[in-house]
This record gives structure tokens, C-alpha cells and sequence, in this order.
């Protein structure tokens, strides 16, 4: 065997196990996660709830048509305290949370629930991918800013895990946001694609995360960079509350946004409230329990009056 020959088989093995191993490994370990569809199937029926809702579709990034729901407490919806514009967690829709939702409802503001894409009502073959979720609440506020009646309102956002991501990332749109709450929310994708594939696939999977930048890269393209510290530094005058817990078994302290309060401009708009024992949910009075769907009055009340604060 020539020298140039042997030199070729070995840069053909360095490039096999180094660059093509690792990034198919990588494609199909995201696709095994994203490349699928969610389902409505909520354990809540919105006709045990004494709202009433009004039916809206709107389009995201790639023309698809995502829908969802006005949700009031009257059918006069000129007139409430401000919007709440919600944006749900993976694997879920905006169903999942009709009760908090019902809740802010009751204290007279709107709410605007919709379903991201390749979830529940909206149209969507997959999710895509983490970064999807500010993409498409960048959409929602889009359609918000365009209609006649809710342009008129301050604009809140309240999301829960990827949607405590979105809500945050969202803000490097440069949208008129008055207050955002985000609970068990992580910073930016790629951190938590490697959290999530650790507590799936063994602590091995970080060495791939530079592959799973570039995939998403690919992907979604300069979307992927406009993580959560970023965006809430971007609207240094937007009021900021993040809710975490201690033993949360999806997103670790490490990837939350809570823990970057010396990052942020303003830290004295930034509002932190860290639990103990509350898991994933910290909204839920016995979040532990599976079965459990009460909700926390005190956590909520908590959240209701940072809102109160906000829009004075």
C-alpha cells in the first residue's frame, strides 16, 4: 500500500469518526424527539370552565396556520385589564393549561392560547425543533400587533418550559412587551438539547452538542443564536419574573434563566422566585404527583399580582 493511499484511508477514518458518526448519530437522536406530532389530548374539558372563547388562526415562518383561542370571562373582550399571550411546553398544547389560563381569565384578563407548530389544533407535519417555539409566539404577537381590538391592550406573555424559553427569546424581536413570566424556562436550545439527551441517553451525548448547534443551524438558522438572556437584554424595561425549582428533573438550575440574574440590564426589573420540591410544575399544589391537577393558589397569586404590578 502507497504512503498517499494509507494517508487517505487514515483522514477518511478521522473524518468518519470525528465529523460523520457523530452528526448522524446527532440527526437521529433530534429527530427521534422532534420530528413528530402532538396531539390534544388534554385531561381539562374547556366546557367545565365558565369562559367563553373566540376561534383564531394566524401564520407562522413557513406558512403554516397555527390556531388557538381569545380566551375571556365576558364576551366583551374591549375592555379587560390587559392581553396574556401564552405559550405551552413541549410535548403538550395549550389545552394542558386551561386551568391557569381559566385563572387569568377570572381576574379579567384576555388570553391568547394557541398551539405551536406540528401540535394539537395547528397545522405542522413535526415540531421541527426547540427554537420553533419563539418563532412561532413571534407570529402570535405579529397577529396581535395587526388586530384592531387586541393591539390596543399592554402585551403580557406567560409561557412554561419551552415556553418559558420562548417567551424570553421571543423578546430579540423587538415587540412592545410589557411584563413576561417564565416558569421552568431554560436560556437557549442548545444547552438544553444536551440536558434533555443526558437524562435520555447517558451523559456521553454532550460531546455532540457542537453537532447539535450546527444541526439546528441548519435548520433554523440565525433563530437558533436568539436565546433567552439575550432577548430579555434586548427590552430592558420589560418586567421579568422567572419561577424555578430546586429539583427540577427536566431543566436543572444550571440551564434555567433564574440563575443568570447578574447578566440581565435593569436586575431590578428581574424577578426571581426559587422552590424547593416543586418539580417541573411549580404551579401545581402537589406537583410530584401525576395525578394531581390542583393548582397552587399561593404561586398564583404570586404571578397575578407581579401582572398587577406591571401594567399599573
Amino acid at each position: 500500500m502507497s504512503k498517499k493511499k494509507l494517508i487517505a484511508i487514515i483522514l477518511s477514518i478521522i473524518i468518519l469518526i470525528l465529523v460523520v458518526i457523530p452528526m448522524a448519530v446527532t440527526v437521529v437522536a433530534y429527530n427521534a424527539n422532534f420530528n413528530i406530532r402532538v396531539a390534544d389530548e388534554s385531561s381539562f374539558d374547556f366546557e367545565n370552565f365558565n369562559m367563553i372563547r373566540i376561534p383564531i388562526e394566524f401564520e407562522s415562518n413557513k406558512s403554516q396556520t397555527l390556531r388557538g383561542y381569545i380566551y375571556s370571562n365576558t364576551e366583551d373582550i374591549s375592555n379587560k385589564k390587559a392581553l396574556i399571550v401564552f405559550s405551552h411546553g413541549y410535548l403538550g398544547t395549550h389545552s394542558d393549561y386551561l386551568d391557569q389560563i381559566n385563572y387569568f381569565a377570572q381576574n379579567d384578563y384576555l388570553v391568547l392560547g394557541y398551539d405551536n407548530t406540528g401540535s394539537g389544533i395547528s397545522d405542522g407535519e413535526t415540531l421541527i425543533g426547540l427554537a420553533q417555539s419563539p418563532i412561532d409566539l413571534d407570529s402570535a404577537l405579529t397577529y396581535v400587533e395587526n388586530d384592531e381590538v387586541l393591539s390596543k391592550y399592554k402585551i403580557l406573555l406567560y409561557g412554561h418550559s419551552w415556553g418559558g424559553y420562548a417567551v424570553a427569546a421571543v423578546l430579540n424581536y423587538d415587540h412592545n412587551v410589557t411584563a413576561i413570566v417564565s416558569r421552568s424556562g431554560f436560556s437557549n436550545s442548545r444547552d438544553m438539547l444536551v440536558e434533555y439527551g443526558s437524562n435520555l441517553y447517558g451523559n456521553f451525548i454532550q460531546i455532540l452538542s457542537p453537532y447539535a448547534y450546527v444541526y439546528e443551524k441548519f435548520k433554523f438558522g440565525n433563530s437558533v443564536d436568539l436565546n433567552g438572556i439575550r432577548g430579555i437584554n434586548n427590552s430592558p424595561s420589560t418586567q421579568v419574573l422567572l419561577l424555578h425549582s430546586e429539583d427540577d428533573p427536566v431543566i436543572s438550575l444550571k440551564n434555567s434563566l433564574l440563575i443568570h440574574k447578574e447578566e440581565y440590564l435593569n436586575p431590578e426589573r428581574i424577578h426571581t422566585i426559587k422552590y424547593q420540591n416543586k418539580g417541573h410544575d411549580v404551579v401545581q399544589l402537589n406537583p410530584l404527583d401525576e395525578n394531581s391537577i390542583e393548582l397552587d393558589m399561593d404561586v398564583m397569586q404570586d404571578i397575578l399580582d407581579f401582572y398587577e404590578n406591571a401594567i399599573v
